[in-house]
């Protein structure tokens, strides 16, 4: 509102200035002089007041522009940082409900391998040695086949976890804009 005041108080000095030096003087033609520097002066003021008005409107543009642009990298950075945070949580849930299912298949694997050991030991004793031996022989292979391929997934689930907790390596890198205050 301001930046118009200047320009039309200029133009009204002028004006003024124009129509008091027609007065003193009695000449019809410095009247339709002064008519017409007035009129001129009134055209040049409307350029002058419209370029101020696209100005400004250029201005607030950009500005607007400048904040929609960085309300959306918050949003995107937000976005980022949520769906992160979900992957950690489903792959910890995911880890757990693993290693429960881990427990108990343990739990039934230890009872089976007591079994055949039970169960070798006995044929053993009751004059069947080579059954016997045959059937630890079988257990004792099952057990070291089943450790191995625990020791291979827990060995690929620390690789995956890290993977995913490693905080050092960030997604998105967040740097501010320049003139940015936050």
């Amino acid at each position: 509102m301001f930046k118009y005041l200047m320009g039309i108080l200029i133009i009204q000095t002028a004006t003024v200035a124009m129509t008091l030096a027609a007065i003193k003087s009695g000449d019809h033609e410095l009247w339709l002089a002064v008519l017409l520097l007035g009129l001129l002066i009134a055209l040049v003021t409307a350029f002058w007041f419209a370029s101020i008005a696209g100005h400004a409107k250029k201005d607030a543009l950009a500005n607007a522009k400048d904040e929609f642009s960085k309300e959306r990298e918050k949003l995107r950075v937000n976005a980022e940082r949520q769906k992160t945070r979900l992957m950690r949580k489903s792959h910890e849930e995911i880890r757990k409900e693993t290693n429960r299912a881990h427990a108990k298949s343990s739990f039934k694997l230890g009872a089976g391998f007591i079994g055949i050991v039970a169960a070798g030991s006995l044929m053993i004793f009751s004059q069947l040695l080579t059954l016997g031996l045959l059937t630890l022989a079988v257990g004792g292979g099952a057990l070291g086949g089943y450790l191995m391929r625990v020791r291979q997934e827990s060995l690929s689930r620390n690789k995956e976890a890290l993977a995913i907790s490693d905080d050092k390596k960030t997604v998105i890198e967040v740097q501010p804009i320049k003139g940015d205050s936050n």
